[in-house]
């Protein structure tokens, strides 16, 4: 059976997905069945692992039994040697003389036996069959835990080899819920044993789920509200020597406690059991409450879930369910704050968690995130699971509310943090949600489609939009100051825009069926998958990136690589004497148009901002563009990686580019184009910025054009251009470069975002 099924996972994967993926698939097609056809092929595989593990344990225990079986009989052909024999009964069994001697045949020698034989055949037979019905009785709950994992289909996870692995999880599993349960009263010593527990099988189902049904839903919240009190870290404030050693590492401990437990708890969400099924609306149920033991501050069950699921994968449905009741949570219990002695309203509409008051340090590792805001765990969680994401984010009242109307609350744990982490969060969950894959997959991921594409054009309106006024007051937020307000999240929004920059040039160059840039679809089925980007949006979209130094990076660097890869696509060429390049004008063009939008917004910052806002775009630059080449590499199905900073987390630029057969050749034209971009970047820079933006549009002015100037390098050294030739296309590419610029330079000035100083 097992081989049957192996061989229709081989099919399903190389037939009919593989198949599927290559068909022009259109309507509603190219929404569902196709994503249908992806997972009935995943299941496939799923039911070779769980057939495997299954058809692994019953021959293992068959092995086992068959073995104690002949243990058995042995021990009983020993005993008939001494004239013992063993009887069975309705309460197990007895062990009796066989024939007494005086009812022995005449001439007949009984063997003769001791107390002691009787007691020692006895104790051989009960550790026989205690060991039999173990083999059993543990076979039967594996095998019940294995099939219970989902209610349709198969449950993924890893295959065992034999009874014995699967029974050492969930004894392990078993073992650690009894160190969790002691809570507080857990010796350092006993919670570094868990943490290995944890960290051992936190990736085995049969483990992750018999733990987190051992330990409850909310009680688990409990232990760990009451492991993570504050209480156990107090030095008094004359005190000079701080924390103790055995304190430090407590909190040690309790940080990686967080995070194996993080991890754990997302793989038994991926069970489909019915006890799992009943974890999680528990768990969910436990939001609202304080979970917190006597003598603590308030802690929600909303906070301890929140700040777990930042690690690890939490299964979708459960993911949308939770977001569903925490937003729903927050808006029917955020009220105003009174003060003072006339009691009037100090602060509006405040969060649960943001009330004046303590509250517990719940993550450990943030100076800026101390766990006590939960929508920032929660964002991580959709940052990890690109199906949730764009789920729980297409829904316009979610996107509404989180990038906008939510008041995000500062959660510092210490005196040296600034910002609010939250931000950085929402950032990461926009961009799963939007690229299709976790903001940290490594290597970096892109995988877009219609619903993901309908997130970045909500990501494209949103940090675009324009202020909105009642009268002589301001109302709502331009994008520009959504993302001064929202500190953090630019780099997210850069990375957004890199992903897509094939559909911005689209938008820019008109969106039509037959542009250029329809031509190439970046691994999606048709147009229906891509983003309609309004060209009117786009420009104040890429204004507001522009303002902001981590983005602006991201967007120009991610320009110089599609630019270069459209540029070798569609190369220029002279026949009989008449010049065939239009469609490297438009890439030359559109790229020129980006560049000038960004630019122009740059230079306008700079202006408000002066020296300060120099610094701080040099130090981007430097740190985003000089590094180590910054190449990770050029990876198949025509997608282009940036490397992340060093110590700026792990997520990575991932640009849509276009090949044909010829990667390695556009690879080295990219990372050539984005040397000299780096260049153009950063040479003499000091004293110019502050008062004028001239050296920004020098810069910028050349960076577009270096595509264009690679390209003609190439063509002066080759004898396919003759003078003349080679004259005209350098004027046609300056005139490309020079309308293009110049348009994205004045739409940005007539409808780009106001600078945002501070």
């Amino acid at each position: 059976m097992i081989a049957k099924l192996e061989s229709l996972k081989s099919d399903a994967d190389k037939q009919l997905r593989g198949r599927a993926e290559k068909a022009d698939w259109s309507g509603y097609n190219a929404t569902v069945t196709r994503e249908f056809i992806g997972k009935t092929a995943l299941e496939f595989a799923d039911a070779v692992t769980q057939a495997t593990s299954i058809r692994n344990v019953l021959r293992d225990t068959r092995d086992e039994l068959v073995g104690h079986q002949k243990q058995l009989n042995e021990a009983i052909e020993r005993g008939l040697k001494k004239n013992l024999t063993v009887t069975s009964t309705d309460s197990g069994f007895t062990v009796t003389m066989n024939i007494h001697p005086d009812r022995a045949a005449r001439g007949t020698t009984v063997p003769e036996h001791t107390p002691e034989d009787a007691e020692k055949l006895c104790s051989e037979v009960e550790r026989i069959l205690k060991a039999a019905s173990e083999s059993d009785d543990t076979a039967a709950d594996v095998l019940i835990a294995l099939v219970d994992q989902t209610d349709e289909g198969f449950a993924k996870g890893k295959p065992y080899g034999d009874r014995d692995q699967a029974a050492e999880a969930m004894k392990d599993a078993k073992d650690a819920a009894a160190i969790y349960a002691k809570g507080s009263d857990a010796t350092n010593t006993e919670l570094a044993r868990l943490n290995t527990y944890l960290k051992n099988g936190k990736n085995d189902p049969l483990f992750a789920e018999t733990f987190a049904t051992k330990v409850g839903a909310e009680k688990g919240m409990n232990l760990y509200a009451a492991l993570a009190n504050d209480s156990q870290f107090y030095v008094h404030p004359r005190s000079r020597q701080g924390l103790s050693d055995e304190q430090k590492e407590r909190m040690k401990l309790l940080g990686a406690l967080e995070t194996e437990l993080g991890n754990t708890f997302a793989t038994a969400t991926q069970s489909d059991s019915k006890g799992m099924d009943t974890w999680k609306k528990e768990m969910i149920a436990a939001g609202g409450k304080d979970v917190g033991t006597p003598g603590q501050h308030p802690v929600y069950g909303f906070q301890v879930m929140s700040n777990l699921m930042r690690h690890g994968t939490y299964e979708q449905d459960f993911l949308t369910d939770y977001g569903r009741e925490l937003i729903a949570y927050e808006k029917e219990n955020t009220k105003d704050e009174y003060g003072g002695l006339q009691r009037r309203v100090s602060r509006e509409d405040v969060l649960p968690w943001d009330r004046s008051g303590g509250y517990e340090h719940l993550h450990f590792g943030a100076d800026n995130d101390g766990g006590r805001d939960p929508m920032t765990g929660f964002m991580e969680a959709l940052g990890h699971n690109a199906e949730a994401s764009t789920e729980f984010l297409g829904s316009d009242s979610n996107f509404d509310y989180l990038t906008e109307g939510r008041a995000w609350p500062e959660d510092h744990a210490t005196q040296k943090a600034n910002g609010i982490a939250g931000y950085d969060s929402l950032g990461h969950a926009l961009e799963s949600a939007t690229k299709g894959a976790a903001y940290d997959a490594h290597p970096p991921q892109l995988h877009r489609d219609a619903d993901t594409a309908a997130v970045a054009e909500k990501v494209v309106e949103r940090y675009g939009q324009d202020p909105e006024y009642k009268g002589d007051k301001q109302t709502g937020l331009s994008g520009a100051e959504l993302l001064a307000k929202q500190e953090g999240i630019g780099d997210s929004l850069g990375r957004i825009g890199a992903a897509y920059i094939d559909d911005i040039n689209w938008g820019l160059n008109g969106g039509a069926d037959k542009s250029l840039y329809a031509l190439d679809n970046g691994g999606r089925a048709n147009l229906d998958e891509r983003a309609h980007f309004d060209r009117d949006a786009l420009t104040p979209f890429l204004s507001t990136l522009g303002q902001d130094p981590d983005a602006y990076a991201d967007l120009g660097t991610a320009e110089q690589a599609y630019t270069t890869s459209m540029i070798e696509k569609y190369p220029p060429t002279m026949k009989d004497g008449v010049l065939d390049s239009v469609d490297t004008e438009t890439a030359l063009r559109t790229g020129a148009e980006v560049q000038g939008i960004l630019d122009t917004s740059r230079a306008e910052e700079i202006k408000a901002d002066g020296a300060a806002a120099d610094e701080k775009y040099n130090k981007a630059i430097d740190a985003r563009i000089e590094r180590d080449k910054m190449i990770a590499g050029l990876a198949t199905g025509g997608m282009f990686s940036l490397v992340p900073t060093p110590g700026a987390g792990a997520a990575a630029t991932v640009i849509p580019i276009v090949a044909d057969g010829a990667e390695g050749i556009t690879g080295g034209l990219i990372e050539a184009n984005l040397d000299k971009y780096a260049e153009s970047q950063h040479r003499d820079n000091a004293g110019k910025y502050h008062g004028e933006a001239k050296g920004v549009f020098e810069r910028g002015y050349e960076a577009s054009w270096q595509p264009a100037y690679s390209l003609l390098e190439r063509a002066d050294a080759s004898s396919d251009w003759p003078d003349k030739d080679y004259r005209v296309l350098q004027e046609t590419l300056m005139r490309a470069q020079d309308v293009g610029y110049g348009a994205g330079s004045g739409n940005e000035e007539k409808l780009g975002q106001l600078p945002t100083p501070g």
